[in-house]
Formats: C-alpha cells, sequence, structure tokens
C-alpha cells in the first residue's frame, strides 16, 4: 500500500468546521440543496424551517455523506453527495424538533428552539414536513438502497427516543439499555450516512461496509464523549450547563460507572441529586466530585476511546486520500473535543 498524502495537516485541537473544509464545497452545496426544498405556501412552516436553517450547525451527518462518498471516488456526484446530504441533514433536524417539543427545551445552543418562538404544534407539524422533504429528496435520488437505509435510521432513531423516555428517572439503568439507546439514537445514524455515501460513490459491498463500520464506532464514541462533556464540558461550548442530563434524570456512563460503586452514603447523596432539577452548582459540583473518585470520567473517555479505535481500523482497506485523513483525524476530534 502506497504511503500517506500528507495534503491536510490536522492538529488534535483542531474544530469540527476546520476537519470539514475538504468537503467544503459539497457542505456549500448541500446548503444550497437545502434552502431550495424548505420553502412552503404555508407561512408558519416556512418561517420555522428558514428559522432552522439559519441556526446553522456543524452538518456532520451530511458531511459524512460527503467524506464517505470521496473516501472511495474522489469524483463522485456533487450533485447526489448534496440531494443526500440534505436529507440526512432533514432528518436530523425535524428529529431536534421533536426531541425539544419532548423535553420542553425552550433554548438550544443559546437561540430559543422551534417550539418556543411557534408552539409545540407548529413544532411537531414542521418537523413531519421536514422528514416528508428528505423522503422527497431521496425519491428524486432514486437508489433504492440508500432510501432503505436512511428509513432504517429513522426507525432507529425512533425507538431510541422511546427508550430513551422510558430510561429517563432510572438511576439504575443497565449498561447494556444505555449502550443499546446510543446505538440507536446516534451511532447508527452516522453509520447509515456513511453506508448512503459509500453507495451513491459505487463502492462494493466490502468498502461499503467499513465505511459503515467507520460510522458506528466514531457514533459511539461522539455520544459518549457528549455524555461525558455534560459533567466536565465548557457550557460556553456544549450550549447547556453542566449537569444537565442529571438534573433530567439521565443516566449516562459516567453516573452509571459511579452508581456501581459507590457506598451507602454516596448513594444516598447521589440519589438526592438525580432528576433535582433545582440543583445548584455546588450540589452538581459534589456529583461531580464524587463520580471522579470512582474514576468515572477516565474509564467513559477510556470506552470512547475503544470506540474510537475500531473506527479507524475499519478504514484499513481504503486508499490514502485526502477525505480518509478527515475521517482519521475526526476520530482524534471526538474524544478529544470540549464542546
Amino acid at each position: 500500500m502506497s504511503a500517506p498524502l500528507h495534503v491536510i495537516n490536522f492538529s488534535t485541537t483542531a474544530s469540527a468546521a476546520s476537519l470539514l473544509d475538504f468537503v467544503r464545497p459539497d457542505m456549500d452545496a448541500v446548503e444550497a440543496r437545502m434552502n431550495a426544498e424548505v420553502g412552503s405556501d404555508v407561512r408558519a412552516i416556512s418561517d420555522l424551517t428558514c428559522s432552522l436553517l439559519q441556526a446553522g450547525g456543524k452538518r456532520l451527518r451530511p458531511a459524512m455523506v460527503a467524506l464517505a462518498a470521496r473516501s472511495w471516488q474522489a469524483n463522485a456526484s456533487r450533485e447526489r453527495i448534496a440531494m443526500v446530504g440534505a436529507a440526512v441533514e432533514f432528518v436530523h433536524m425535524a428529529t431536534l424538533v421533536h426531541d425539544d417539543v419532548v423535553d420542553r427545551t425552550s433554548m438550544r445552543r443559546g437561540r430559543p428552539t422551534a417550539n418556543a418562538i411557534f408552539g409545540n404544534g407548529t413544532a411537531v407539524l414542521s418537523g413531519d414536513y421536514l422528514l416528508a422533504r428528505a423522503m422527497r429528496l431521496l425519491a428524486i435520488d432514486g437508489d433504492l438502497r440508500i432510501i432503505r437505509s436512511v428509513s432504517e435510521i429513522t426507525i432507529a432513531m425512533s425507538e431510541g427516543e422511546v427508550m430513551e423516555i422510558a430510561a429517563t428517572g432510572v438511576p439504575d439503568l443497565p449498561l447494556a439499555v444505555y449502550f443499546e439507546i446510543l446505538r440507536k439514537k446516534t451511532a447508527v445514524f452516522v453509520e447509515g450516512c456513511c453506508r448512503a455515501g459509500s453507495i451513491l460513490a459505487g463502492a462494493n459491498d466490502e468498502v461499503s461496509d467499513a465505511l459503515a463500520q467507520y460510522g458506528f464506532g466514531l457514533g459511539m464514541a461522539f455520544q459518549i464523549a457528549d455524555d461525558l462533556l455534560d459533567y466536565n464540558g465548557e457550557p460556553s461550548l456544549t450550549g447547556k450547563p453542566v449537569g444537565s442530563d442529571l438534573k433530567d434524570g439521565r443516566a449516562t456512563m459516567p453516573w452509571l460507572i459511579a452508581m456501581q460503586e459507590a457506598t451507602a452514603a454516596e448513594r444516598k447523596c447521589l440519589l438526592a441529586a438525580f432528576g433535582n432539577s433545582t440543583l445548584d452548582d455546588d450540589g452538581v459540583q459534589d456529583v461531580v466530585d464524587t463520580l471522579a473518585s470512582h474514576d468515572a470520567f477516565n474509564r467513559t473517555r477510556e470506552t470512547a476511546r475503544e470506540y474510537v479505535e475500531k473506527a479507524h481500523a475499519a478504514l484499513s482497506m481504503l486508499p490514502y486520500t485526502p477525505a480518509r485523513e478527515c475521517l482519521e483525524a475526526l476520530t482524534d476530534y471526538v474524544v478529544q473535543r470540549s464542546g
């Protein structure tokens, strides 16, 4: 195998935006396609969807479609990447809108949520509208394998969301259930985006499976790291205060590790804090200190690294290209990001 193409100089502190500069033209095409699709004769739908687009975002999911495609075929169709990329981002946006309604969230990353501005009913139905737009784009593209992949993504995410609701308020959730929620909510989505990208690039089944495995590992690592950031992230970067999951009664990996090993006195204090929406900063810090005393944060980070290593290994069969280097750099970013 030939030597790597050292054409991109990534640092371990690079931002998601800088890591995606390689596919910036593809992302611009995705953005243009999305803007062209969200118009509606119904003013409320048009206003809400335009507001969502203006809020921006990392666009990581369409970026995974683009990177997976270009890691196999450098000249993959930008038009198809934009079509499929816009579709998966619409699915993502729809789920965020629905999540905010379910969670009664009024702010997301410093901006009022759609439900806070337009009301729950309009938000839910506009989320449905985005899902319909996504299906329309996939139908225009016409590849049944991609349609099937995105359909399976949507099914798994819906199941994961319901599982998460059922798990809310359960302080001693089995780790196996926690991982299954992560798999359905996040990892399957990233896996499906990578598979869709490989399909539109004409990759064979072996390569498509490898890129899907990469996406799964990256997705699991990303969500585990995200749960870690709830306890030790920078609020100005994460967009939410430290301890949000704790106050909402969501048992994540650092919490579950500590709960398995806590003394009776520690469990009493932890349970008093769990799901307590009025918990103050000192109370959150007490929980953080208890979790740290059981090495819960380092052990959680190590689990994320294990998934990252699996993702990295899955890329071994791909040729060395700038797109592959981007995919490899993303694995480092996932476990080292601060927001």
